[in-house]
């Protein structure tokens, strides 16, 4: 009988291994392709919560100063960490892969990203017209408060500020199968970023062929 509760507390613990922590839901989310792919472009290059609660906290002090450490611990331990995304898409040229593709001065050694911008740029249409985030095509995958920069004001004089982001539009081949977004991400562990992110859709799901850094700063 004791064997038998052990090998059932064995494969309890097992199993709750297996599953990750609840994420947090947002109740304003409707699925879509543009959904999925602001979903994946933002938490592909947004660090967990606890990554960046480690990195912060090496970053504002050095190691000598404990007491300083410890009490920034307790306060990221109780904190809320407020993610901030830009109200308005970015506006990108039509021609933003085109050029990518016809210019003379990309870097020969990066053979992936030349491939994808040579395939991606006749197929994608970049047609952008002015646009308003939808808070609803993103899914929270980490346990960050998430909101529009608008609303900033409503929020007490003390936050941590884990990052403010821009991104353009959504863009797709004609078929929904290729898409291309551009993101910037400023403040948190980093001053500014751009980066272009390529997806491609198989089998019903999309995945980020590539993530480039496209500037930083």
């Amino acid at each position: 009988m004791n064997k038998l509760l052990q090998l059932i507390l064995v494969l309890l613990i097992f199993t709750s291994c297996r599953h990750p922590r609840p994420k947090p839901v947002n109740k304003l989310y409707v699925p879509s392709d543009e959904a999925a792919v602001t979903t994946l472009a933002f938490n592909y290059i947004m660090p967990s919560d606890s990554v960046l609660k480690a990195h912060l906290i090496k970053y504002k002090f050095p190691a000598s100063q404990t007491d300083n450490i410890e009490q920034l611990k307790n306060q990221l331990d109780t904190a809320r960490l407020y993610v901030f995304i830009a109200d308005t898409l970015i506006r990108i040229p039509e021609d933003y892969l085109k050029k990518q593709a016809k210019s003379r001065h990309r870097n020969d050694k990066d053979m992936v990203k030349n491939m994808l911008v040579d395939s991606w740029a006749p197929e994608v249409v970049i047609n952008e017209k002015p646009g308003i985030f939808q808070l609803k095509n993103l899914s929270f995958t980490y346990n960050y408060e998430y909101m529009l920069f608008n609303q900033r004001k409503k929020l007490p004089p003390a936050f941590f500020n884990a990052g403010m982001f821009r991104m353009s539009a959504v863009f797709f081949n004609h078929n929904k199968t290729k898409a291309f977004a551009y993101i910037e991400k400023r403040g948190g562990l980093v001053v500014a970023q751009g980066y272009d992110i390529f997806l491609e859709k198989k089998k019903g799901n999309w995945f980020v062929v590539l993530c480039d850094i496209d500037w930083s700063s």
